[in-house]
């Protein structure tokens, strides 16, 4: 059991570092989301510029997934920002603590006059119990929060796909347009 109990506690103390694991795919993709954007915007002519409805239904089209993109790359830098915060994980110990608390049931077991062998198993019962005490005092804790960082990483990871169609869309818009001759030539 106490095996069993260690191991769900260092399961939950790992996967603190989780969501810092990853921050290098949501960086590499929000690398393609703002490159996207930057190539996105650059083929996008000015307003002034459009003369027929077509071209401004593409331009308005376009400008709104572009504006989408930017708001759900934004709402990933929160979510991520929000995952990564630092938190108050719990610990078992201190190791203080666990010796000052052995200290005492040996002094215990002593004071009751229990042989050497008797007052060894009784101990290694008794600091079991100790330990496993500990262990269900903070795993639950420790459990929450990496879920809640956990929900924020999906939200994050939503976004970044959000963010990431709403990108491609608007580039497949002017890109389209482009070819079809509805929108103006940018000059650079």
């Amino acid at each position: 059991m106490l095996s069993t109990f260690a191991d769900l506690y260092r399961q939950e103390i790992g996967a603190e570092e989780d969501v810092h694991r990853t921050l290098p795919f949501f960086g590499t993709a929000l690398g393609l989301v703002i490159g996207a954007l930057a190539y996105a915007a650059g083929r996008l002519p000015r307003w002034i510029d459009l003369t027929t409805g077509s071209a401004k239904m593409a331009f308005v089209a376009a400008s709104v997934l572009l504006i989408l993109a930017i708001v759900g790359a934004a709402s990933v830098l929160v979510f991520i920002w929000r995952a990564i915060a630092r938190r108050k994980y719990l610990r078992i110990g201190p190791e203080t603590e666990l010796r000052t608390r052995m200290s005492q049931l040996q002094a215990y077991y002593q004071g009751q006059g229990t042989a050497n062998d008797g007052q060894d198993t009784e101990l290694v019962k008794d600091m079991q119990q100790v330990l496993l005490d500990s262990y269900t005092a903070v795993t639950p804790d420790n459990r929450r929060l990496n879920e809640r960082r956990y929900k924020l990483r999906s939200l994050a990871a939503s976004c970044l796909v959000c963010s990431l169609i709403c990108a491609l869309g608007a580039t497949t818009i002017i890109i389209a347009t482009d070819k079809l001759g509805y929108l103006p030539k940018v000059l650079p």
